[in-house]
């Protein structure tokens, strides 16, 4: 089967052949492919802070074209190596060009696109206090502020859909490990909604919607399943959040992806470790299909690539579905 229908049919809450696999982020193919990223002049703060500990060494180009090319086929090439299912533009300058590319050189693999979101989940910073100071005080002008936002993110992604993509997905963090970041009336009244309207028009346009939020869910997640997002990443380990008691609830509503700890397994870890924990996400949720073999959230500088590759051979070889 290839990767494309294994998604898709995962999806459609299916059986594959084999529970498929993808990251959100990938962020040292130079140890799996021997080609490492190329970073563009105009990144900002955050690609400055993934590649930290080698900015000496990287090339930096200015032409947006050559680096989106260079970084695409480079993912492209570790997701191939990797049997990862799934491509998602990840620090290219231009993601609508990177899905485009991905199309004519990978047809096999799905395409991830992404939503800006609802500009509603934990900043950082000073934008945290406004934020929580405007839900209270002027919670109208931070939901007309929150509306533009959303509207801007329709069009993106009825543009990624043109270019190619499969599936779209939101990476907004919607809690802390304690717990929702607003009060859950917060949450029913003004941000569930805006991620309806998100999910609706994916599923106009015919695409998939997976919603990655990290933290403790549990005294909302009725009301975010009841968006109708087809998918929700990352299954916190870390916040309290079990896999297996979501598949058990709500694995006829959803597909889950998840939830090997990537801050405490992939990071601390010896290899057994991960394949301990990968082979029991896969027994926790795999049964009926529906389920994808991920990180708590991405593969990051800082996990030993033999507990990358731990996780990815436990899929391999535990993940398959028996033929009918």
């Amino acid at each position: 089967m290839k990767p494309r229908e294994r998604v898709l049919r995962a999806l459609d809450l299916e059986e594959p052949d084999r529970v498929p696999m993808f990251e959100l982020e990938f962020q040292y193919p130079e140890l799996i492919v021997g080609k490492p990223y190329v970073l563009w002049s105009g990144y900002g703060s955050w690609e400055q802070t993934v590649f930290r500990d080698s900015l000496s060494k990287m090339k930096i180009e200015e032409d947006i074209v050559k680096v989106t090319r260079h970084n695409t086929e480079v993912l492209v090439e570790t997701c191939l190596k990797l049997s990862y299912d799934v491509f998602r533009p990840a620090f290219v300058p231009d993601p609508l060009e990177a899905i485009r590319h991905v199309r004519k050189i990978a047809p096999e693999l799905a395409i991830m696109g992404n939503s800006p979101g609802t500009g509603l989940g934990i900043p950082d910073g000073k934008s945290m206090f406004h934020i929580v100071k405007w839900a209270y005080t002027d919670p109208e002008g931070l939901r007309r502020l929150t509306e533009d936002r959303v509207r801007k993110s329709l069009e993106y992604i009825r543009l990624q859909v043109e270019a190619g993509a499969d599936i779209i997905v939101d990476c907004t963090d919607y809690a802390l490990k304690s717990g929702p970041f607003f009060k859950p009336e917060f949450y029913h009244k003004v941000i569930f909604p805006l991620i309806k309207i998100l999910v609706d028009e994916a599923h106009r346009v015919g695409v998939f919607f997976i919603q990655h939020t990290d933290g403790n869910l549990w005294p909302i997640i009725d009301g975010l399943i009841n968006t109708s997002i087809d998918a929700l990443h990352s299954i916190d380990p870390s916040a309290g959040m079990s896999l297996k008691e979501i598949k058990e609830k709500y694995g006829d509503k959803i597909a889950l992806c998840g939830n090997v700890d990537a801050a405490g397994t992939l990071f601390l870890g010896s290899p057994e470790d991960v394949a301990n924990e990968a082979r029991n996400c896969i027994r926790d949720a795999a049964y009926g299909g529906g389920y994808f073999l991920t990180s708590s959230n991405c593969i990051y500088r800082g996990v030993p690539v033999d507990n990358t590759l731990a996780l990815i051979k436990t899929g391999l070889k535990y993940g398959r579905y028996k033929p009918p």
